[in-house]
């Protein structure tokens, strides 16, 4: 079996941790993180680089000959809500490809982006969102990383994929840009103030149809996307599969919650939960829980974002069936299964 060596850009994140442990877990990879802050070695090599930086990238990379595969998850930080930058996340990925070239045997590039390329988040857009759908209006660095890929990779002997998920969702208790973790204390907290499961959005956002992407579903994609040679240099979504309402998921997750489903009521999470803080240490206590702070735990704007929107999201999976990608993934369940490891990690009760 052929032996590759993997770059993972943004390895320290969930994203990049997920790509690590599939690529490790396949056997046939040496695995190389990038991180400015990088966390103890564990099963694989780890280079502390500052992405925004060329000089540090061509000092800290410039000798890395192996790296056969980069994995770009990489993002510059950035407050919720606001757009991400385009010019420094657009620099550096430009960095690592421009300080990798000279020596790398390279012979792919992906890069994890989302479907807020299509701009779903501007309003309804025509569903569902097929790859050659029309970007979103305006600027996004996912365009300017795109291009940049298609650009530099012609005529070289390395090619790029990109993938276009959606509402990242993930078992880990330590990220709280996670609807998982939204749901789970929103629902603790009712149950300890002794209130309905009401769902936050407006009786519009109940009903409409939206989607998710399980982290590990997606790095399986990206590593088939990187050494499938019938997916150079496209772009492919990647979701769940199914496309439910939160008409229909509501009710189950209030039931494993044991709550009453309560009512669409179009509140604000981020007001909502401002002054929730000493419930949730009465929570904590309560029940022997891990100690959290709310304020921490769950970022309550990315609740907000995600629950909403009035207009249906769906995204075609159309295209990677096509070429032999047909893993799919029950969202109602995929949602229990994050519950119940908050649970088993004392993040809930």
């Amino acid at each position: 079996m052929e032996r590759n060596t993997a770059l993972i850009a943004g390895a320290s994140g969930l994203i990049g941790r997920r790509i690590a442990d599939h690529l490790i877990a396949a056997g046939n990879w040496d695995v190389i993180g990038l991180a400015r802050r990088p966390p103890a070695a564990q099963n694989m090599r780890w280079i502390a680089v500052d992405l925004a930086d060329i000089e540090d990238c061509r000092r800290r990379l410039g000798g890395v000959k192996a790296v056969t595969h980069v994995f770009y998850a990489a993002r510059f930080d950035h407050p919720e809500g606001q757009p991400d930058p385009v010019e420094i996340n657009a620099a550096m990925l430009n960095n690592l490809v421009t300080a990798l070239e000279p020596a790398a045997a390279l012979k792919h590039v992906h890069a994890v982006h989302g479907s807020k390329y299509y701009g779903h988040q501007l309003g309804p857009v025509p569903v569902p969102l097929r790859e050659d759908s029309p970007r979103a209006r305006g600027r996004n660095y996912y365009f300017e990383q795109e291009d940049f890929l298609c650009a530099r990779s012609r005529g070289q002997a390395w090619s790029y994929s990109a993938s276009r998920p959606h509402a990242f969702c993930d078992p880990a208790i330590d990220h709280p840009r996670s609807i998982g973790l939204v749901t789970a204390v929103f629902a603790a907290i009712q149950r300890e103030l002794g209130l309905p499961f009401y769902f936050p959005g407006s009786a519009a956002a109940y009903q409409a149809h939206t989607q998710f992407t399980d982290l590990a579903l997606l790095a399986r994609a990206a590593a088939w996307m990187a050494t499938e040679p019938r997916c150079a240099n496209q772009a492919f979504n990647v979701v769940n599969g199914d496309y439910p309402r939160w008409s229909e998921l509501w009710p189950r997750f209030a039931s494993w919650f044991g709550l009453e489903a309560g009512v669409p009521r179009n509140l604000s999470l981020v007001e909502y939960m401002a002054d929730k803080g000493p419930v949730w240490d009465r929570i904590i206590v309560k029940h022997g829980l891990r100690r959290t702070r709310l304020d921490t735990l769950v970022l309550w704007a990315y609740g907000d974002y995600q629950l909403r929107p009035e207009w249906d999201i769906m995204s075609s999976m159309a295209k990677a069936r096509a070429l032999g990608f047909e893993e799919s993934i029950d969202s109602s369940a995929m949602f229990i299964r994050q519950f119940q490891n908050y649970r088993i990690g004392k993040i809930i009760p």
